[in-house]
């Protein structure tokens, strides 16, 4: 299989590729976590905007899209590596370059979900927001095929059509399953919303019983 030319290849530029946009929002992502930590520390307390923010991007963005990349980038490479990363780029980017771009950044942000608490948003918000990246990555690079005339991977230039199709749809169906496996991660490590639910649900009849035993 032969790589794209460059005059080609050069149509979209680096924002072309999911490693490349995952590694912008990592980047993000790193920035804003410890401007979030700053100003709870200088406020004394985690409900601000900052932290907020931080939370929702980890769970619509960082943590499924990350482990996504990593898992759909090895998963075809064992398959057959010349769908996905042709041999002929070993010369271009050496096998640590490589590992970090498709596998310690799933490695961080892994450790980072079970070491730093996240509040998860509601599921329509999370995932509307995680729908809404998916699909503007899908009318991109499809705009990039139909005016370009090629596609973006290597092995989605030798599937037929039908084939593309339910790529796409097992595709959104597993990024869906790692934002719900970072949800779990997250409620497993430390607690789920049923208990703070549970809570909030059970001191207000605490409160009415001592205000009944003060009226007595």
């Amino acid at each position: 299989m032969q790589i794209v030319t460059d005059h080609t290849q050069n149509y979209g530029g680096r924002f072309k590729y999911l490693t490349f946009l995952n590694l912008l929002i990592q980047l993000m992502y790193f920035i804003i976590a410890p401007m979030a930590d700053v100003l709870t520390l200088l406020k004394g307390r985690e409900d601000n905007w900052l932290v907020k923010l931080r939370d929702l991007m980890f769970a619509s963005l960082t943590f499924p899209i990350c482990v996504f990349v990593a898992s759909s980038f090895w998963g075809i490479y064992m398959i057959d590596r010349e769908l996905i990363f042709p041999q002929a780029l070993d010369k271009i980017f050496p096998p640590w370059l490589n590992h970090l771009l498709h596998t310690w950044c799933a490695v961080v942000i892994i450790v980072e979900g079970a070491f730093i608490k996240h509040k998860y948003p509601r599921n329509h918000v999370g995932l509307g927001l995680l729908a809404a990246f998916c699909a503007t990555y899908l009318m991109w690079i499809t705009w990039i095929a139909y005016v370009a005339e090629f596609w973006v991977y290597p092995f989605l230039r030798v599937m037929p059509n039908s084939g593309r199709i339910a790529f796409f749809t097992v595709a959104a169906c597993v990024v869906a399953f790692f934002y719900f496996l970072g949800k779990w991660k997250t409620m497993f490590i430390w607690g789920g919303e049923k208990q703070e639910k549970t809570t909030a649900n059970t001191n207000p009849k605490n409160g009415v019983k001592k205000k009944v035993k003060k009226a007595e």
